[in-house]
């Protein structure tokens, strides 16, 4: 098996087994757990400072150790935070788990990519990013149904749970088929662990500082991260509570939700490979115009269906962000040291989410959800700023 179709394997199949948990843990997190709108947001500022705490660390064991170690180790975290966060529908225990996840997320951000940018000898880059994330997305895609079929056949909380096993399956399986043949560690003759650890974060900083783009791109992520905290924990909340979905036909109704959203976001990625060469910025500008637009339309609008438009539209824009983002970043890396400077812009983004999180959470526990989400589409307008500016240079 090529080792493109290994990326796409292993990136789908983990993108179907989360998608399980995260069609349904909106509607756990309300109807189950009974949590309000500020948890809602803290659940995502918990896991964010987990992903701000490590993921530089775990950057510099992926430069050390190995690339499908730290694959390994993060799918199996993310495995084990869904079966806690499945097995005590408690506050206390979905903050210790979304913990696990930030923590086990980090392990495998920029690792994945490092690995296959190695693997790949930076050839090709922009086809594999875009095509893997189709096959994420196909992943997703499948995963939404298995989690409609089974959550129907046993509970919301089984299906969780199952995936969280799933997930450890998964951890062991890549350990077993995964290759790692261009893997060079940042060794230096003479030198601890630690020193070369130091001295690959000053070169990581200096190399994104010696590059205009770089420091561009850094600060459109440190702008989402601002901006995608308060709708990623808002909006399945605003469906729920202002449409007044009930359990049962919320199950049904999430499950359409992501499966259209997905559909779409896979003709969008077709299109973006097929018409978009090397115009990323171009494409992100308008995207994100479109983007803040649409967001605020379904923070506002009072008919049911047209907000369910308004999400699809909103859900196949998101997702074209990071794609287009990676091959942005990944052409201006060195080999070495890759995963460690992709995980400086994973700690910006989430010191990025950690900040505005609370600031979205308070915005909507004082006024409503639909401020909150107004808020978070209001957050993204800086970003418009920095891609022109990547975009005229």
């Amino acid at each position: 098996m090529k080792i493109q179709q290994l990326y796409y394997m292993v990136t789908s199949s983990r993108s179907l087994v989360i998608q399980m948990v995260f069609t349904l843990n909106a509607i756990y997190y309300v109807t189950t757990a009974e949590l309000n709108a500020l948890q809602l947001v803290l659940i995502g500022t918990i896991l964010e400072v987990s992903i701000f705490l490590f993921e530089l660390p775990t950057g510099l064991v992926a430069d050390l150790y190995g690339r499908k170690r730290s694959i390994v180790i993060g799918t199996g975290l993310i495995g084990l935070a869904h079966l806690l966060e499945g097995g005590i529908p408690e506050f206390w225990a979905i903050a210790v788990a979304s913990s696990l996840w930030g923590i086990g997320w980090t392990f495998i951000s920029g690792a994945e990519q490092a690995w296959i940018a190695d693997e790949m000898g930076n050839q090709e880059l922009e086809q594999v990013f875009l095509r893997g994330a189709q096959y994420s997305s196909l992943g997703r895609f499948i995963g939404i149904g298995i989690a409609v079929l089974f959550a129907e056949m046993t509970s919301v909380q089984t299906t969780i749970v199952v995936a969280g096993g799933l997930l450890i399956g998964l951890a062991l399986l890549i350990w077993k088929v995964i290759p790692e043949t261009k893997f060079e560690p940042i060794t230096r003759a003479g030198t601890s662990n630690l020193l070369q650890a130091k001295q690959t974060v000053a070169e990581g900083y200096a190399h994104i500082r010696g590059n205009t783009i770089l420091v561009g791109l850094a600060a459109i992520t440190l702008v989402w991260g601002l901006a995608s905290e308060g709708f990623d924990r808002l909006w399945g909340a605003h469906l729920i509570d202002t449409f007044r979905l009930s359990e049962q036909a919320a199950i049904y109704w999430f499950g359409l939700f992501y499966a259209v959203a997905f559909l779409l976001n896979m003709l969008v990625l077709k299109g973006v490979e097929t018409y978009i060469k090397g115009r990323y910025a171009t494409t992100l500008f308008w995207f994100n115009v479109l983007l803040i637009l649409t967001m605020l339309a379904f923070a506002w609008v009072g008919q049911f269906f047209v907000a369910v438009l308004l999400y699809w539209t909103i859900a196949a824009l998101r997702n074209v962000h990071y794609p287009l983002m990676s091959v942005m970043t990944n052409e201006r890396l060195p080999s070495k040291g890759r995963a460690t400077i992709l995980s400086m812009f994973g700690q910006v983004d989430a010191f990025g989410q950690v900040a505005g999180g609370p600031l979205i959470g308070l915005v909507a526990l004082y006024t409503s959800i639909q401020g909150g989400l107004g808020a978070s589409a209001l957050l993204l307008l800086p970003m418009l700023c920095f891609l022109r500016r990547i975009k005229h240079h």
